[in-house]
């Protein structure tokens, strides 16, 4: 109880210390304009705009998922850091235009992002260690098939670092051949990095059957349920939990995902879920178009510049068109030309046939590996969402060769066509470079289920958090 009392004193300070800063940065670029000698008229327009500064920069905190916890990494928080600062500049050369009486210099302007995002970066390294050691490390039990298992436990205990221990697995199946080759078997896969462990790196507490006793024995603080574990035994390890009182973390299938925001409902006296559809409504439709119009133009005309610069380059260096075409599957299945820059050499294909692009693939030119790490082969796309082909935000598109292969494996792959395909998409945001098909999936299928104009506004801001982060760029 102590330490969730220092948690939230912890954050009431962060979002404290947090706005000082960012109005600290605005009043450090006037001494530095104009020494102490400050005009009052423009000081006090600055007072008089404050609030509305102040409510920005909280509203982009929240929005760049600042207030979260310790498990971000540093890495993260910095890029959502300079996104706050970037877009908190924005606003306010917009309230300098749109309310006369605010009358910034330039310099000021120009000035307070850098002076903020230096103090910023100071205070919150400081705050995201103390963050860490405000946590206690948790002990958690993963239950699930061996495979996955292994998986999630690796990935829990590499990602979020010493905080969580997996303290042991309950596995189905310990007669499974498949459990004693996993002692020189390396997972490699699933949005990991490096290799990570092997099953002897955590004791198997028992079968699923004998849940009770293992968390009797452990004592975990949490339990993590792997998603291809079948749900009778889902529900009997859930049970289990809620009678030991031990919180539960579900990694959902695609039947689960479909019961997401289903709504209680009552038919005479029987208690039923009302479950939704699996796409976007009429009205939702007509307004994400009009805003994919709107954003499209205004961003075709912006990025002018720089497609001229781009085109340039990729001219130079290596023969072969500007742009690439590829045929790409839509909305309903609808297949649509999709424009790219082209970042590959000259007829990449020809050969091997359709192959999926890699992280480090050879046919990847020296331009086209530095426009695909800031997403800038993306802008030709705009053309495709002013077109109606795709959306701003939305699912992204593939290829009919790879669809087709993938609804075999895994049929739910269809349900991703409900919407319209997107240039970003939360699974772009959510996930990396090397995260597994199955879990962009789930995210694709997540979108479509809990759609809402805010999402997609949401989805935006965060996409340029990604395009700093090499790691989750794709």
């Amino acid at each position: 109880m102590e330490i969730q009392k220092n948690t939230i004193i912890f954050r009431i300070t962060l979002i404290i210390v947090d706005l000082f800063l960012i109005n600290l940065g605005y009043i450090l670029a006037f001494l530095l304009k104009f020494g102490w000698n400050i005009p009052k008229y423009n000081f006090a327009s600055y007072l008089s705009a404050w609030p509305w500064l102040t409510l920005s920069a909280l509203v982009l905190f929240y929005l760049y998922q600042l207030y979260g916890s310790y498990r971000w990494r540093w890495a993260e928080v910095l890029a959502g850091l300079i996104c706050v600062v970037f877009f908190q500049a924005l606003i306010a050369m917009a309230l300098s235009f749109f309310l006369r009486g605010f009358s910034f210099p330039r310099t000021v302007l120009l000035a307070a992002p850098f002076i903020q995002l230096v103090l910023l970066a100071v205070w919150r390294r400081a705050a995201w260690h103390l963050d860490r050691h405000l946590q206690n490390t948790r002990n958690i039990i993963v239950v699930g098939q061996p495979l996955e298992a292994v998986v999630l436990a690796g990935k829990l205990e590499s990602l979020i670092g010493e905080k969580i221990k997996v303290s042991g697995l309950v596995l189905k199946d310990l007669d499974d051949p498949e459990l004693y080759e996993l002692d020189s078997f390396e997972v490699t896969g699933e949005d990991i990095a490096a290799p990570f462990g092997i099953l002897k790196q955590w004791p198997v507490l028992g079968e699923v059957s004998y849940i009770s006793e293992c968390l009797e024995a452990v004592k975990p603080d949490q339990v993590f349920i792997c998603s291809n574990l079948p749900q009778e035994y889902k529900a009997e390890v859930v049970y289990a939990c809620a009678a030991d009182d031990t919180k539960v973390y579900l990694v959902p299938d695609l039947y689960e995902i479909m019961l997401v925001q289903s709504r209680l409902d009552q038919v005479d006296d029987v208690p039923v879920f009302s479950i939704g559809r699996l796409g976007i409504s009429e009205e939702f439709r007509a307004i994400k178009r009009l805003t994919d119009i709107f954003l499209s133009l205004c961003a075709i005309i912006i990025t002018a510049p720089v497609s001229i610069l781009v085109s340039a380059a990729i001219k130079l260096d290596s023969p072969g068109p500007v742009l690439y075409r590829q045929n790409r599957l839509t909305l309903q299945g609808k297949q649509f030309f999709l424009y790219k820059f082209r970042t590959m050499v000259r007829d990449a294909e020809q050969e091997s046939g359709p192959v999926m692009a890699s992280e480090n693939d050879p046919r990847v030119t020296r331009v086209g590996r530095l426009l695909r790490a800031a997403r800038i082969d993306e802008i030709p796309q705009l053309l495709n969402v002013l077109k109606g082909d795709m959306s701003i935000v939305g699912p992204r598109p593939e290829r009919p060769f790879f669809v087709s292969k993938l609804v075999k494996e895994t049929p739910e792959y269809s349900f991703r066509m409900n919407v319209k395909s997107g240039i970003t998409g939360l699974a772009q945001i959510a996930g990396r470079y090397s995260t597994s098909a199955e879990n962009k999936l789930k995210y694709d299928l997540l979108y479509t289920k809990t759609y809402s104009p805010a999402k997609d506004l949401a989805i935006l801001f965060q996409t340029v958090k990604v395009v700093l982060m090499k790691d989750k760029a794709s």
